[in-house]
């Protein structure tokens, strides 16, 4: 289906001076940048904020080194950094402005509306913004889970995203976690001429092949394993493990998961999913009217692919709210009639199973 209304945006657009924005878009991840990408492109003024300092969500925070090999048009595959930078750059090119270091503190409706459109006021660390849609894409696991008794040395040898190649290149490296970002950290050390211990505190639950291939680079593998003590030491961090032995090492990776962003989803006051996830419907829009959702923030964690995808399509559901609302609301007022009647159904389903 072709666009209606698509005015280009001009290159000498002052955007300090705007009253308010078209579409804000919390996070700079894979679906983020694409949504923005997106409403950036049918000229939209959009603007994308973002937590960290830095550009690219989980492909640049979790494997920045890591050839990712299922990405389309890559047939050699592309490292979590030279993707979210090729991503970054072609957003910046299409005149997305971006706030780095701030985080999300509220979405707040107002009184005062756009050309049929009540405003949302975002509130971040820093600042507040006017918009007239906004799409949430900052991830469902945004913060990494933390190991206190490694956290109190306060120590740069203890990390909990994945370093550089030549961060462990040669290196002894504890890894921490039975994952699969743990597994792969581990395959990246060894592959580099690096030394590694795996510390699982129950049974791994990634992949098997890769678990195999630590086994066959002769990883050593501490299966129903803690960290009972860590202290800092000249060459080094020693740490005693529950199994019994102590060694020194020249780093420590956590990788053991990551804390869910459910509190900030819940003080927006969104509906939730049981697994604390946003609850949207078929146009990725959330309960609240004018807030979009996509990503990893409404369900398991997906593939770039999917994240992608995702994020073009709200974006053009934005933007047809924005440009075509009459036509786009009677359809959707129509789909949403039909879900409400099925979320009725499955409540009194699961109240009669209940009883």
């Amino acid at each position: 289906m072709s666009d209606y209304q698509v005015t280009p945006l001009d290159q000498t657009m002052d955007f300090d001076k705007l009253r308010y924005w078209d579409v804000v878009i919390i996070g700079a991840g894979p679906a983020g940048l694409t949504a923005a990408l997106t409403t950036a492109h049918r000229g939209l003024t959009t603007l994308v904020i973002e937590a960290k300092a830095s550009p690219g969500g989980q492909p640049q925070f979790l494997y920045p080194d890591k050839r990712i090999v299922d990405i389309p048009g890559f047939p050699e595959g592309i490292t979590g950094e030279e993707l979210s930078a090729r991503v970054y750059q072609q957003a910046v090119n299409a005149l997305v402005q971006f706030r780095f270091n701030e985080e999300l503190l509220d979405i707040q409706d107002t009184e005062q509306t756009e050309k049929g459109d009540a405003l949302k006021r975002v509130v971040t660390s820093q600042q507040t913004y006017r918009c007239r849609k906004v799409i949430l894409a900052c991830g469902l696991l945004h913060f990494p889970r933390k190991l206190p008794v490694l956290d109190v040395l306060s120590s740069k040898r203890v990390q909990y995203k994945v370093p550089r190649v030549a961060d462990y290149s040669g290196q002894r490296v504890a890894i921490v976690g039975g994952g699969d970002s743990a597994l792969d950290a581990a395959v990246m050390v060894l592959e580099r001429q690096g030394q590694v211990d795996l510390i699982v505190r129950k049974d791994t639950s990634g992949k098997a092949d890769t678990l195999k291939r630590i086994q066959e680079s002769h990883g050593r593998i501490h299966m129903t394993t803690e960290i009972n003590a860590a202290r800092a030491v000249d060459d080094g961090l020693e740490l005693s493990l529950s199994d019994g032995e102590t060694h020194t090492f020249d780093l420590v990776l956590v990788q053991i998961g990551f804390l869910s962003s459910e509190d900030i989803f819940r003080r927006l006051n969104l509906r939730m999913n049981d697994n604390g996830s946003v609850a949207v419907d078929s146009y990725f829009e959330t309960s609240r009217s004018g807030i979009f959702a996509v990503g990893d923030v409404h369900g398991d964690i997906k593939l770039v692919a999917v994240a992608w995808a995702e994020g073009i399509q709200a974006a053009i559901y934005a933007f047809k709210e924005i440009t075509s609302p009459f036509w786009l609301n009677e359809k959707r007022l129509h789909d949403l009639k039909i879900e409400l009647t099925a979320d009725k159904l499955a409540d009194a389903t699961k109240s009669a199973n209940a009883g």
